[in-house]
């Protein structure tokens, strides 16, 4: 049967292959490039990747920030720490870190004409948004338990 514990474990085991896959593109994609294994590809051309290269890097550093505060909301979850200022902290920063990809990709937009980084960029600030809610109930949840934590 399937349980919350068992979500927050496949959660967790995600997130770091996400960690991985990040870093892996991010090494690996100018090495596909120089040898010409992208030359082949139908969809996306060696040429687009070589101009947006930059925007991928820029976006990498908000990616690795914002899955690395996952990764410890996700371990203080797996604790059974819910509703702790750690967690405030790391929701904030997830979304801060959502908002700077947002702000990478709007660059990446005007740089090259990509409707695709529009896209991703109102993806990223909606995202943004909807954690920045969950972080004030989060917020409010701590200051009602800590409330509660001290009434006799």
């Amino acid at each position: 049967m399937w349980s919350s514990r068992n979500s927050v474990i496949l959660s967790s085991i995600c997130t770091k292959v996400v960690i991985v896959l990040v870093v892996a593109s991010a090494i690996a994609l100018p090495i596909m490039l120089n040898n010409g294994i992208l030359d082949q590809a139908r969809l996306i051309t060696a040429d687009y990747i070589r101009a947006n290269l930059g925007v991928f890097y820029a976006a990498c550093v908000p990616a690795l920030i914002a899955l690395f505060f996952l990764d410890r909301l996700i371990a203080n979850i797996k604790k059974e720490d819910i509703f702790i200022k750690t967690n405030i902290t790391a929701l904030r920063v997830i979304s801060w870190a959502c908002f700077v990809a947002a702000i990478v990709f709007i660059v990446g937009a005007f740089l090259s004409d990509s409707m695709g980084f529009w896209l991703v960029a109102v993806v990223c600030a909606f995202i943004g948004l909807i954690l920045r809610v969950v972080k004030n109930v989060f917020d409010a949840a701590v200051r009602i338990k800590d409330e509660n934590d001290f009434t006799i």
